[in-house]
């Protein structure tokens, strides 16, 4: 996967989920750690930040890329347009729809993703 399509997911990752992180013990963790290549994925991929040669903002970003593509189990090569369609490659629950069971915080991360099927509108 190129660069800029690494900075959109891991920048929409970032910008949608950061606060359902505060509530998920394993995810929070995962924030924290990427404190500085989430919001810099974002700026980049909103063209707020330049990321400048040999910086060594680009490996911040293929680590943090690494281990996203680790926690939900998707293949790093692969392609996916957006944080959806990288939570639709997992098999695992996007991160807002994780229970926080306390007990087993580590688990949930790893939780089967069960869809529901579309309901036709109530009248």
């Amino acid at each position: 996967m190129n660069f800029s399509d690494k900075c959109k997911v891991l920048g929409e990752l970032w910008l949608l989920y950061r606060e359902d992180a505060k509530t998920n013990e394993a995810w929070d963790a995962f924030f924290t750690y990427n404190d500085v290549a989430l919001p810099m994925a974002w700026g980049i991929s909103d063209g707020l930040v330049s990321a400048v040669e040999d910086s060594g903002l680009e490996d911040y970003i293929d680590e943090t890329w690494e281990m996203f593509c680790e926690y939900i189990s998707i293949d790093p090569s692969g392609q996916y347009a957006n944080i959806a369609a990288a939570w639709d490659a997992s098999p695992n629950l996007p991160l807002s729809e994780i229970n926080d069971d306390k007990d087993d915080v580590a688990s949930n991360v790893k939780v089967r993703r069960t869809r529901k099927k579309a309901e036709p509108p109530s009248e």
